[in-house]
């Protein structure tokens, strides 16, 4: 893959995603198209505001039963400002598309999330 690729991914987000990476066994023109559509998809423009788009994507994280995928938007949606009650919303409503089980997959995220911002469970 063209250097400048990788360096712009890290510059922009401290990594190059991983399906980036693996785009470049199909050659380079499909890991730049592939790239250049990541920043379609991505960038701060948009008629979804980006918190709303990472929220989204943690929706089809969690209904995937996806932890990590979860984990990392979980990190990009809080990073753009996404609140514990905007997340803990987005899983009520992949309880309601999935059912209860979905409750002891998303307990690990919540605990995560509240590590993040410093919350006891004594607070709650």
């Amino acid at each position: 893959m063209d250097k400048k690729i990788h360096e712009d991914f890290k510059k922009k987000m401290g990594f190059t995603p991983p399906g980036i990476m693996v785009a470049e066994n199909f050659g380079e023109e499909f890991s730049r198209r592939l790239a250049d559509f990541h920043g379609d998809v991505w960038s701060e423009e948009g008629a979804i505001p980006l918190k709303y788009r990472h929220l989204m994507s943690l929706a089809t994280a969690v209904f995937e039963g996806n932890d990590k995928r979860s984990r990392l938007e979980i990190v990009k949606a809080m990073n753009v400002g996404a609140t514990r009650e905007e997340l803990m919303e987005v899983f009520k409503q992949q309880v309601w598309m999935k059912g209860s089980p979905v409750l002891v997959q998303i307990a690990p995220l919540i605990e995560m999330i509240d590590h993040k911002l410093g919350i006891k469970k004594t607070d709650l």
